[in-house]
Order: structure tokens, then C-alpha cells, then sequence
């Protein structure tokens, strides 16, 4: 009975821990890749990469598409 019980408790704590990371919000996602291609073009400067101008638009796509998701998120 107490592993029945032991098990379960830890399936619990498991679920519990999980279960978060699984429900992020879109403008949460559109934020994280906002972050990455921030940190892509950093990258890409500091190694200086050609495509530093492609890095910038892709940054540039990523951030009009978080603002554009958050100001209909607050309509």
C-alpha cells in the first residue's frame, strides 16, 4: 500500500511540475522567439556574419508579430 501511495504522490509532483510548461500563452511564444532572434543577431555581429541583415529582418518580423499579437490580445 505505502508504494501505491509513493507513486502516486510522485505522479502527482510530476503533473504538477509539468503541467506549466506545457500551457504557455501565444504572446509568451511570439515573446521567446522575439528573445532568440535578438540573441541570433547578437551572435551574429559579435562573429561577423554576412547575414547580419537577415538576422535583423527576421528580428524585426518577430517583434511587429508580438506587438500585433498583444494589442489584439487587449481588445
Amino acid at each position: 500500500m505505502k508504494v501505491k501511495s509513493w507513486i502516486g504522490g510522485m505522479a502527482l509532483v510530476l503533473l504538477v511540475a509539468t503541467a506549466p510548461m506545457g500551457c504557455k500563452s501565444e504572446t509568451e511564444k511570439k515573446a521567446e522567439n522575439v528573445q532568440d532572434a535578438y540573441k541570433d543577431v547578437v551572435d551574429a555581429r559579435e562573429e561577423g556574419d554576412p547575414d547580419v541583415a537577415k538576422k535583423q529582418a527576421e528580428l524585426d518580423t518577430a517583434r511587429q508579430e508580438y506587438r500585433d499579437l498583444a494589442k489584439d490580445t487587449l481588445r
